[in-house]
């Protein structure tokens, strides 16, 4: 799911007053007091910029303060504004297919392009397809996505999230940084005021099968950045050919969203065209939509899909791009961990205590559980000692009438010496280790990326509350609190 960042800290050599004036008393008045709130900063933002955040918060000033400073604190924190963006002005390649615009020409995304991460081509092979094409009536691009084609399991297995929230930014970036300005020249006046998209997400094929936990919680890590960072970038999203099964996805998506979204969604079944077309111009609405447009000039058509086998599967780049978007150093449950279909409890308890976290985990049938480390890249201009250290305890009522084994630390090839293992060391009820026991182990992290630890009882069950910490030249590493 796509949707566009606010250029937050980009903005601020604009004009205080945006080209298209608010007039109406009530954005008058909230825009006059929203720059007092600011004070002296108030002229880094225009006022389409501030708007933006005073309606995302229902005209709660002071949670529109709040909001606005957060994201760009989490912008600076992320180095969103030095990312390399496809534009009129350098060759970097596309993120996914685009259609009609001048700023970049037609292309579909293809491996060894500048600026192309490896991960952006990989997750080609498991998603439905997708494309910005063309425009709507009111001069806004159009972004469409083959919702039901996705290979959601796969997605998750094969794609990590911090490798999918980086493909989504680069491509909310783009949108906002080329393709608004030149939906601005091309069909902005004094009085249309064009920074949103409309979105279709076509569920064609959707089925059960893609109610998969670990994808969903993907999408609401994306979904929860957008709501946070990027505040009314959405127009409208049509959902389209929905079946009986989106309602079951639907229920839990929309406990996530805020109001002002969930106002936006239209959902439509199969008698989805003429509203389409009430709002988007045949020509530029594909034909497989309802529309007249099927793009013959490009690979792929109007929305290139490997899965739907119209354009041919995008190859891997032959040197893979670590090149991840910055993100602080953290650990947290891996999405393709084995663990993640047989566990009956796995989560993170978010507070340290010296340091140290705790980690319960649950496993049946002796399947592995991994977590992965993400070093940033700032991280790693020292080269610093990367510290894990691990301690277990049993659970005694827990484990009641069960055999309790800690089993093996596994860290991959990235470690400088390689393969770190900790020797298994198998407890009975009676003898369960107190949490004073412990391990560390320590390597120097001399490249930016995913170290990976991987652990698993020994016995076909058993119960393990483990605690741990991470932390890189004694700074403590964030944590997260996602299931595996």
């Amino acid at each position: 799911m796509q949707s566009t960042p606010p250029s937050t800290t980009g903005s601020s050599a604009a004009s205080i007053r945006s080209k298209h004036p608010y007039k109406e008393p009530k954005q008058v008045e909230a825009l006059k007091n929203f720059r007092a709130l600011l004070g002296p900063d108030n002229v880094k933002y225009d006022d389409g910029e501030l708007m933006r955040f005073i309606v995302a918060r229902s005209y709660d000033l002071n949670g529109a303060k709040t909001q606005l400073l957060a994201s760009l604190d989490w912008r600076a924190a992320n180095k969103v504004d030095d990312l390399p963006i496809p534009g009129p002005k350098n060759s970097n390649g596309v993120m996914y297919a685009v259609r009609g615009w001048h700023s970049v020409p037609d292309a579909n995304i293809e491996a060894g392009q500048p600026n192309v991460p490896e991960h952006a081509v990989r997750l080609q092979k498991y998603m439905g397809g997708s494309c910005l094409h063309k425009w709507d009536k009111a001069g806004r691009p159009i972004y469409i996505e083959r919702m039901g084609q996705h290979n959601v399991k796969g997605l998750a297995k094969n794609v990590t999230t911090p490798e999918l929230v980086d493909y989504h930014i680069r491509c909310s970036e783009f949108v906002h940084n080329t393709i608004m300005p030149e939906c601005e020249e091309r069909f902005g006046t004094d009085d249309k005021v064009i920074d949103k998209e409309t979105v279709i997400f076509d569920c064609t094929g959707m089925g059960f099968h893609q109610l998969h936990m670990e994808g969903l919680n993907m999408l609401r890590s994306l979904t929860d950045m957008d709501q946070k960072a990027y505040p009314e970038r959405l127009g409208k999203l049509f959902i389209v050919n929905s079946p009986f099964v989106f309602v079951k996805v639907y229920s839990m998506i929309k406990k996530w969203l805020d109001p002002g979204v969930i106002e936006k969604i239209h959902i439509l079944g199969k008698d989805y065209k003429s509203v389409l077309l009430a709002h988007i111009d045949p020509e530029n609405l594909p034909d497989f939509l309802g529309g007249a447009c099927t793009c013959s000039h490009m690979p792929g058509g109007c929305v290139p899909s490997v899965i739907m086998n119209n354009i041919k599967p995008v190859s891997k780049a032959p040197v893979p791009d670590g090149n991840l978007l910055a993100v602080p150093t953290y650990l947290r449950p891996r999405s393709s961990s084995a663990a993640s279909a047989n566990s009956i409890m796995d989560f993170v308890m978010p507070h340290a205590q010296d340091g140290i976290y705790q980690m319960f985990s649950t496993l049946s049938h002796g399947k592995p559980c991994e977590y992965e480390i993400v070093v940033a890249d700032e991280d790693v201009e020292r080269e610093p000692e990367v510290v894990i250290k691990f301690r277990v305890k049993g659970v005694r009522a827990a484990c009641d009438g069960l055999n309790f084994t800690v089993a093996r630390f596994e860290f991959g090839e990235k470690a400088d010496s390689g393969t770190i293992v900790v020797p298994t060391k198998f407890y009975d009820l009676s003898d369960c280790p107190e949490s004073s026991e412990g391990i560390e182990i320590k390597f120097r992290a001399k490249a930016a990326g995913l170290y990976v630890l991987s652990w698993m009882p020994e016995n076909p069950r058993g119960l393990t509350q483990m605690e741990y910490g991470v932390s890189v030249d004694g700074i403590l590493g964030e944590q997260t609190t996602d299931s595996s």
